[in-house]
C-alpha cells in the first residue's frame, strides 16, 4: 500500500512539474526561514544565561529627576563597588567593570592590537567564564597580572604555553599571563579578550572617589537568600548618604535576566527592549510555519 501511495505522488508532482517544483521550493524556503527565525530567537534569550550564579546577579543602575522626567542609566561611581561590599552584608561580591579598552600589545618582535577591561578581582568569581588555566580567586590578584583569551594567547603566542609569560602594554607597562579563559560564547555582553586587575586603573590614574563621576558600570552577586525587595530601600537612599551633590538621585538593581531584553526604560519604568524584536519574530516564524503545514 506504501508503494501505491509513492507511485501517486510520484504521479502528481511529474503530472505538473513547474507547479510542484514551486510548491516545494515554496516550502523548503519557508521552512528554513522559520528555523532560522527560531535559532535566532534561542540565541537572544540565551544571552548571559550560561553564568551559573545568574539568578543572583544584579547591575546596579541610577535613577534621576531631569527636567521633570526621571531619566535611567547604567553607570555608576567607581566607588560604588566597595561601599556596597562595605555597607551591605547582603552583598556577596561587588564587581567592577571599566569601559572596553585597546592597547598595543608586544611581546618581542611581535606587535598586536588587543581589546579588554579592567576589572574586580573577584569578577570570575561572580561571571561563570571558565578558565583553562588558572585560578579563579586568585588570576586577578596580583596587580601586575593579566589573564588572556584562549584566542588571544594563541595570536601573541602561537602553540607556546603563556602561563608566567611576560606582556607588555602600550610599551610601558608590563604583565605576567596569570590564567587563560575560554574564548566566551557571542550570546554575552562582555566581549573582551583580556582582563586586568582594576589596580591598574589606580596606575594610570583611572580610579576615583568621587560620587558624581557615573562612569562605572557595577555589578553585585546577593548572598543566597537574599531579599531583594528588602534591599531596594537601602539602596535607594544610598546616594543621599554620600553624594552631597546630587543627593536626590536614586539606585536599584537591575536583574541579569533582564538585561538583554527587557533594558529601555522611559520616565523611570522600564518600558520594552529586544524582547519587541523577539516576539515580532516569534509571530512571523509561526504564520510561515503554519502557513506551509497547509501549502
Amino acid at each position: 500500500m506504501i508503494r501505491n501511495y509513492i507511485k501517486i505522488a510520484w504521479r502528481n508532482l511529474v503530472k505538473d512539474r513547474s507547479f510542484s517544483l514551486i510548491n516545494i521550493l515554496g516550502l523548503a524556503i519557508g521552512m528554513a526561514s522559520a528555523i532560522l527565525i527560531m535559532l535566532w530567537i534561542q540565541y537572544e534569550m540565551g544571552y548571559d544565561r550560561f553564568h551559573e550564579k545568574k539568578d543572583r546577579i544584579y547591575e546596579v543602575w541610577n535613577r534621576a529627576d531631569r527636567k521633570g522626567e526621571i531619566h535611567s542609566w547604567n553607570t555608576t561611581p567607581r566607588i560604588l563597588g566597595p561601599t556596597l561590599k562595605r555597607d551591605f552584608p547582603e552583598v556577596e561580591h561587588a564587581v567592577r567593570v571599566d569601559w572596553e579598552n585597546s592597547y598595543l600589545f608586544s611581546v618581542g618582535e611581535k606587535r598586536l592590537m588587543a581589546k579588554g577591561n579592567a576589572v574586580d578581582s573577584n569578577f570570575l568569581e561572580v561571571f561563570s567564564f571558565p578558565l583553562l588555566k588558572g585560578n579563579p580567586q586568585t588570576v586577578l590578584s596580583d596587580p601586575s597580572s593579566i589573564v588572556l583569551t584562549e584566542r588571544l594567547a594563541s595570536r601573541i603566542f602561537g602553540d607556546d604555553d603563556p602561563m608566567g609569560k611576560v606582556v607588555m602594554l602600550e610599551n610601558k607597562y608590563n604583565f605576567k599571563v596569570s590564567g587563560i579563559l575560554k574564548d566566551q560564547p557571542s550570546n554575552t555582553r562582555f566581549e573582551f579578550e583580556y582582563l586586568l586587575p582594576w589596580s591598574f586603573l589606580r596606575q594610570v590614574g583611572g580610579d576615583d572617589t568621587f560620587w558624581g563621576n557615573n562612569s562605572t558600570r557595577n555589578y553585585v552577586l546577593l548572598k543566597p537568600n537574599t531579599s531583594v525587595a528588602s534591599l531596594e530601600p537601602k539602596l535607594k537612599t544610598l546616594r543621599k548618604k554620600y553624594d552631597s551633590d546630587d543627593p536626590e538621585a536614586e539606585m536599584f538593581m537591575y536583574p541579569m535576566e533582564r538585561w538583554r531584553l527587557y533594558s529601555r526604560f522611559e520616565n523611570g519604568k522600564e518600558s520594552g527592549g529586544m524582547i519587541e524584536f523577539v516576539r515580532l519574530f516569534a509571530i512571523i516564524a509561526a504564520f510561515i510555519f503554519f502557513g506551509v503545514r497547509w501549502v
